[in-house]
């Protein structure tokens, strides 16, 4: 709670000075959000589209809401977008291979070539991203 205090006193009080200390909270609340799923996946087993519909709509009928009645765009809500990314991100990630996930290495090798792959796509001069 105290986190999205303080998203909201930096997004309308304009703290500038706090933006790096915001950037770290951002990043440990996107983190904690895609444990939280993890977990979800890992102890329930649910992979049903009932279940990504639900998240996708707790994640952003709220924004949709507002970007329709103050004419804003998506991204200006850029951390709905962001989760949003991270859960279906968790859901792929946890959904391939399912019946494997609780093998010894199954999981781990999974989470290693996603590790991968997002190191490859942001970290890496690859050139993907160019326009």
């Amino acid at each position: 709670g105290w986190m999205q205090f303080c998203f909201l006193l930096y997004h309308y009080m304009h703290a500038v000075e706090v933006y790096n200390g915001i950037r770290i909270f951002i990043t440990c609340y996107v983190w904690m959000t895609g444990f939280g799923n993890f977990s979800f996946f890992y102890v329930t087993n649910d992979y049903s589209l009932t279940r990504v519909l639900q998240m996708l709509w707790r994640l952003n009928f709220l924004v949709f809401f507002l970007c329709m009645t103050h004419g804003n765009s998506y991204i200006l809500y850029y951390i709905c977008p962001l989760h949003t990314y991270f859960f279906l991100m968790v859901y792929v990630v946890m959904a391939i291979g399912k019946e494997k996930n609780y093998t010894k290495w199954w999981l781990r090798m999974k989470l290693g070539v996603c590790a991968l792959i997002i190191n490859l796509l942001w970290d890496s001069d690859t050139g993907i991203f160019e326009f």
